[in-house]
């Protein structure tokens, strides 16, 4: 198991309960193929460096995980159709404190 780091740009038009599912939804997806912990941090809403689909910003969120390497094309195909997700990208993490 290897601890990754992922960081989501979510839509910044959805509403306070439906993000908190889309939030949870990309958790579960994250539990279910990596089979680690999970963490994640909201970061709110940020100003975009560039438009995506039309919108100058976005919700930040940073999810901390441990995977196998297999298991990352697994979240990432379950996640890259998802509506309410403009951006995402997941990265090799640090060691563990």
């Amino acid at each position: 198991m290897r601890n990754y780091e992922a960081m989501f740009v979510f839509n910044p038009g959805v509403n306070e309960e439906k993000l908190e599912k889309e939030i949870k939804s990309v958790e579960k997806t994250i539990k279910t193929h990596g089979k680690g912990e999970v963490k994640f941090d909201n970061l709110g809403k940020k100003t975009l460096a560039y438009s995506i689909r039309k919108f100058n910003e976005g919700v930040y969120v940073n999810y901390q995980f441990t995977a196998q390497p297999l298991a990352i094309t697994k979240i990432k195909n379950a996640l890259k159709h998802k509506e309410d997700i403009l951006r995402f990208i997941v990265f090799l993490g640090g060691k563990k404190k």
